[in-house]
């Protein structure tokens, strides 16, 4: 059997009682050249209410000349309506298929309610304090949050904060406006706080919307910095072509 297709050509062939039906070019089932083939009722015979539905839903189509002919759907049923084992394979997929999906449901279901109470924990946690960037990045699904962090600086959104000489101290933290618009909260950076601020509610969606740039440029950046490596090491060899001490270091 096949799910429902516009596409005639994807229709597969039915098999029933070991013999192998297919539709003509039209995708439809002559229903009588069955019947012959399988020596079964004539589905002329057939008169029952799924009969009726097929013919109301243009699944079933009368013709003097050429006999019944069935959609995919019509050809089915009527198989179903002539074999009693076609009728119980049919029955046997149906359970099989709804027992797959339950499963399946349940299982994701169980996921859910194992990760519910750490989220539920997570959202409190950044409507009140607010989250590290350690968390905020596992939360939106950022890989690497400390090499993230540096490829935000390159942007509009962070910068590297410097001495009162302009010298880099090495941390990295929002710019103004992240604090003015509610998205990060300063903190203070005792107790464990390192970066000296958190991120917010506001900030958390922002970096949820940009995740996929963040992860990209992360990774490009690393490959750049392989590169240029392995470049560097390469031009360090003497006029035999041999490797330099320092690149032996």
């Amino acid at each position: 059997m096949l799910a429902n297709t516009n596409n005639q050509t994807d229709l597969l062939p039915i098999v029933i009682e070991g013999q192998t039906f297919k539709p003509n070019e039209d995708g439809m089932w002559n229903l009588n050249e069955i019947a012959k083939t399988l020596n079964v009722r004539e589905p002329g015979q057939w008169r029952n209410a799924v009969q009726a539905a097929l013919i109301k839903d243009a699944n079933l189509h009368v013709s003097h000349g050429n006999g019944t002919l069935a959609t995919e759907e019509g050809a089915i049923a009527y198989a179903m309506w002539v074999s009693t084992d076609f009728y119980l394979m049919v029955i046997r997929a149906f359970i099989a298929m709804r027992n797959s999906a339950v499963r399946e449901l349940r299982h994701k279901d169980a996921l859910l309610d194992a990760n519910m109470p750490k989220a539920t924990t997570l959202d409190m946690k950044a409507r009140g304090a607010g989250l590290t960037w350690t968390e905020a990045c596992r939360v939106a699904g950022i890989q690497q949050p400390r090499l993230a962090l540096e490829f935000l600086a390159k942007g509009t959104m962070f910068v590297h904060v410097c001495d009162d000489f302009g010298s880099r101290t090495g941390q990295i933290r929002p710019k103004q406006q992240g604090f003015s618009s509610g998205a990060f909260v300063a903190i203070s950076s005792d107790f464990g706080n390192r970066e000296g601020w958190r991120v917010k509610p506001r900030g958390l969606d922002w970096l949820r919307a940009n995740t996929e740039t963040i992860n990209v440029g992360v990774a490009e950046a690393k490959a750049a910095q392989a590169k240029a490596k392995k470049a560097a090491q390469a031009s360090r060899v003497d006029r035999w072509g041999r490797a330099c001490k320092e690149a032996q270091l």
